[in-house]
C-alpha cells in the first residue's frame, strides 16, 4: 500500500501537478481531470484533507464510508486513514489538503484532534448538502482559492484563518447531521472495537518467531500505523477507554512477558531482550528496571 509522507509526493503520486505551499494546497476537482490518476488503489497520506464534491461519477471512499451515489456532499479524512476511489473525469467541487504543521503555524500550543476531533473519527461520514449549504461552502473555497493564487506576502495568514473559517462550519454541519445521541453510541462502538484490535496486535507483535524489519512494536505509531489511523487518534481513544494510555498498554504487555521469561525459562537476560524486540539489550535492561525499580537479573534472583 503507498503511503505518501508530503504533499509533494502525494500530489506526484495522484498525477497532478505539486503544491505551491510546503504543507497546504487548495485545488478544484475540474482542474485536477485532465492528468489524475481515476482509479486510485487504496493508499494512506499523513494530512487532514476537506473536499466539496458538486458533482461526478463514481467515488471516493475513506475508512468504512464512500460518496458513491452522493450528489452534493462533504467529506474529509485525517492521517493514516485508507483512501481509495473511482471516479470519472467529470468531478466538480473543491478540496483543501493540509498538515498538523500548517495546523500549527499560527499558534503552536494548537491541536486539530482537540479543536476539531470529528476530524478523528474512525468512520468518516459524507455529509450530503441541501442548495443553502451548497452556496455558503462554495463561497468559503473560492475565498481560499483566490488567496491562494494571490499569493501575496500575507497569503499564508489569510488562507490560514479561512481554514480555520471552513473547519468551524464543517464542525456545526457535522454536529446538525449527525445527532448527538447517534454521535455517542456510534462512537462508543468504534472505540471499544479499536482498543480490541490494539490489543490484539499487540499481543500478535509478541509471538515467539515475529520477525520485524525496521518496526518498532514498543513505539505507539507502529500500531496507529497498522489500524491506519494517527497515533494521536489512537492514543485519545485507548485513554478513554481503558485509563491508560497506548503506551501503557504496551509496556504492560511487555512487562508481563519479561517477568514470565525470567521466572519460568532459563533464557539469559540477552536472549530475552531479543525475544522481545530489543536491538540491544541494555534498552531492555532500562526499561525493565524504570518499570520495577529491579534490573531483570534481580527480578530473576528474588
Amino acid at each position: 500500500m503507498q503511503h505518501f509522507t508530503t504533499l509533494k509526493d502525494y500530489c506526484l503520486g495522484i498525477g497532478i501537478s505539486e503544491p505551491k505551499w510546503q504543507h497546504f494546497d487548495v485545488r478544484m476537482f475540474q482542474d485536477n481531470m485532465k492528468t489524475v490518476r481515476h482509479k486510485m488503489p487504496t493508499f494512506k497520506h499523513e494530512f487532514y484533507a476537506i473536499a466539496l464534491k458538486l458533482d461526478g461519477s463514481g467515488y471516493a471512499k475513506t475508512g468504512n464510508f464512500s460518496t458513491k451515489n452522493l450528489k452534493a456532499t462533504v467529506f474529509f479524512n485525517s492521517p493514516y486513514q485508507i483512501l481509495q476511489w473511482d471516479i470519472a473525469p467529470d468531478w466538480e467541487g473543491f478540496y483543501i489538503i493540509f498538515s498538523e504543521e500548517f495546523y500549527r503555524s499560527e499558534n503552536k500550543n494548537k491541536k486539530i484532534s482537540i479543536d476539531f476531533p470529528f476530524l478523528l473519527i474512525d468512520n468518516t461520514i459524507p455529509l450530503e448538502l441541501d442548495k443553502q449549504d451548497v452556496e455558503t461552502f462554495v463561497k468559503t473555497f473560492e475565498s481560499i482559492i483566490a488567496e491562494h493564487r494571490a499569493n501575496h506576502s500575507d497569503a499564508q495568514q489569510v488562507v490560514y484563518h479561512h481554514t480555520q473559517i471552513l473547519l468551524h462550519k464543517v464542525a456545526r454541519l457535522f454536529q446538525q447531521k449527525v445527532t448527538k445521541t447517534e454521535q455517542t453510541f456510534q462512537q462508543r462502538d468504534n472505540d471499544v472495537a479499536l482498543v480490541s484490535r490494539f490489543k490484539n496486535l499487540i499481543e500478535i507483535s509478541f509471538y515467539p518467531d515475529t520477525f520485524f524489519d525496521n518496526a518498532e512494536p514498543h513505539k505507539v505509531q507502529y500500531y496507529a500505523s497498522k489500524l491506519a489511523i494517527h497515533p494521536n487518534h489512537l492514543n485519545a481513544v485507548v485513554k478513554r477507554i481503558t485509563d491508560y494510555s497506548a503506551s501503557e498498554l504496551i509496556y504492560k504487555h511487555l512487562l508481563s512477558l519479561a517477568k514470565s521469561k525470567l521466572k519460568n525459562t532459563s533464557a539469559s537476560v540477552k536472549e530475552i531482550a531479543f525475544q522481545l524486540h530489543y536491538n540491544y539489550p541494555n534498552h531492555f535492561t532500562n526499561f525493565f528496571k524504570k518499570q520495577t525499580e529491579l534490573t531483570p537479573n534481580q527480578f530473576r534472583n528474588r
